[in-house]
């Protein structure tokens, strides 16, 4: 099974060791090499994709500087090829607090791309004393000064940190990335129920139904071990806060872009054109004023 309608796929990456340095990849089988556009158009095999939002790719970074404006330049560089590309989500060290305006506003004025910024605390050294910190806080709601989102991307041992995040975001739209990574090898599904459960009470914040097969066993999940997370997902934040990606290229550590759709595809079905379109592209359209022409 196939969307009958072109989607929006909301969180491709794309690197070039070339051009940027990333020691968080290198010497890794599958990510120790360059991903340009052209890989993700051969991948996405016979899904048909009307548009598509890159997401930072957690390139090399100081407490001091970072190649924050370098990789917006080599996605824009890639959009030339395939002006699918229709927004970018690059990092800001948030952690800046107030010193974070220049760069925001230089990304709002050069850059109109830009929808979002994405601080990976995931793979900080003390995710909770960076993400609860008044300096990172404030620079999250400074978002809101440029029309920008933010986006989560954690782990699911992390999800009490998130839990308390989000209560002092009251205006900055937020996403959640790839359903929190839940513990889907541990059978945590009564956590991962709970901490959606709470965070759907905050209104700005959505989620993106992306690559649970990579939070599960890489050789050997089944359908039946995410079909639980679908449910949940769906049941919790509804058609209306639900947004698809395929997390290209990392989604290829345990499938394909096709089978995901898939699997999300045979979760969903009897849900009716109007709740598909709307988690395969409608609400991305809106939540990333992507400014595509909206589905009649």
């Amino acid at each position: 099974m196939m969307p009958n309608f072109p989607i929006i796929d909301t969180h491709l990456h794309i690197w070039d060791f070339d051009r940027l340095t990333y020691s968080a990849f290198q010497g890794h089988p599958l990510f120790g090499k360059s991903y340009q556009i052209e890989d993700y158009q051969r991948d996405c095999e016979n899904v048909e994709v009307e548009a598509m939002v890159f997401l930072e790719c957690y390139a090399d970074f100081t407490t001091t500087s970072g190649q924050y404006m370098e990789e917006i330049d080599f996605v824009e560089d890639s959009a030339k090829l395939d002006p699918r590309i229709k927004g970018i989500v690059p990092m800001a060290p948030l952690e800046w607090g107030p010193k974070v305006e220049p760069m925001l506003a230089e990304m709002k004025e050069l850059h109109p791309a830009v929808k979002g910024i994405r601080r990976i605390v995931e793979f900080d050294d003390d995710p909770r004393a960076l993400t609860l910190s008044d300096n990172f806080i404030e620079g999250v709601n400074l978002l809101e000064k440029f029309g920008f989102h933010f986006e989560i991307n954690v782990n699911f041992t992390q999800m009490d940190i998130v839990r308390e995040f989000v209560k002092h975001i009251p205006n900055v739209p937020m996403i959640l990335d790839h359903c929190g990574k839940p513990g889907i090898v541990d059978g945590a599904i009564e956590q991962y129920r709970s901490d959606i459960r709470e965070l759907a009470e905050h209104p700005n914040l959505l989620i993106k139904m992306s690559d649970l097969p990579a939070a599960a066993d890489h050789e050997n999940w089944s359908e039946g071990d995410l079909r639980p997370y679908i449910d949940a997902t769906i049941e919790t934040f509804g058609f209306d806060r639900t947004i698809y990606a395929s997390d290209y290229p990392v989604c290829l550590l345990a499938g394909s872009v096709t089978r995901g759709i898939e699997v999300l595809d045979r979760a969903l079905a009897g849900s009716s054109e109007t709740e598909l379109r709307k988690l395969y592209r409608d609400n991305a359209n809106k939540f990333y004023r992507l400014g595509l022409p909206v589905s009649v």
